[in-house]
């Protein structure tokens, strides 16, 4: 009898920690723009800043868990989960693991966003895995 408590209070626990390990890590990591603001108003040459959480940027190479660098979409949607980033004029990369970079966009409204990707420029699953943002070059 005392085997068989010990048993289900063991699997409990494992099932706990299972259920509370991925969700968390899965759950909380994020890319965001610090700079500039949602819907703000800019001049040229226009600063874009970003951060991340529970994500490391690292410039690109090696393939890891938890960590790669950040791409800029610019006036062009973010790139599908499992793809691979290209690299043109509408699709900027920091693979040198840069959290900031300065843009010249032609007057009006534009739209960025910013997506993770693995070292080999595979973009990352997940909703924190980019933000969209639009803005306005006066």
């Amino acid at each position: 009898m005392n085997r068989m408590i010990v048993t289900t209070f063991v699997l409990g626990l494992l099932s706990v920690t299972v259920s509370i390990g991925p969700s968390f890590a899965a759950g909380e990591s994020n890319v965001f723009f610090t700079e500039p603001a949602d819907k703000g108003v800019v001049s040229n040459p226009v600063k874009i800043a970003w951060g991340s959480k529970n994500f490391t940027v690292e410039p690109a190479g090696a393939v890891k868990e938890g960590s790669g660098h950040l791409h800029i979409m610019v006036d062009t949607d973010c790139v599908a989960a499992g793809a691979i980033v290209p690299k043109d004029d509408t699709h900027l990369h920091y693979g040198k693991g840069q959290m900031e970079a300065q843009l010249t966009l032609t007057p009006g409204p534009h739209t960025l966003c910013l997506q993770a990707a693995d070292g080999a420029h595979v973009a990352l699953l997940g909703a924190g895995m980019t933000q969209k943002i639009s803005i306005v070059v006066k």
